[in-house]
């Protein structure tokens, strides 16, 4: 008897504490006296450009096919391919021929790998 009671008290004891212990997670952090003079006023893009070479350009379809490196974007990863994306602006195949290397952004636009930058590389 003495030792269920012993390990009846044990048991409620730990409960306690992990309850304890989680209520104390939900009260959060105050923030009031921090400071935050060195935050940025926007946050910054995580697109970065990326760079490949046109293989074929189609402009009545609005699309273009490029050998890419590694594409990283906010909505779009992917690794090193050849692969044909549609464009959002058809002046963007105005500047480019095939051959030409170029820096790009790809975004995820209506569930399609578009490309919504496009510039020539020097």
């Amino acid at each position: 008897m003495k030792k269920s009671l012993l390990n009846l008290v044990a048991v409620c004891s730990f409960s306690l504490l992990t309850m304890t212990a989680y209520a104390d997670q939900s009260k959060g952090m105050d923030m009031a006296g921090m400071k935050m003079d060195n935050m940025p006023a926007k946050p910054t893009s995580a697109t970065a450009l990326s760079e490949g070479e046109v293989r074929a350009i189609d402009k009545e379809n609005k699309s273009i096919t490029l050998k890419h490196g590694r594409i990283k974007s906010s909505t779009v990863e992917m690794g090193p391919m050849t692969m044909q994306f549609a464009v959002k602006d058809k002046a963007l195949l105005s500047n480019v021929k095939v051959g030409d290397k170029v820096k790009f952004t790809v975004e995820n636009i209506d569930g399609t790998a578009t490309v919504t930058t496009l510039s020539v590389s020097k």
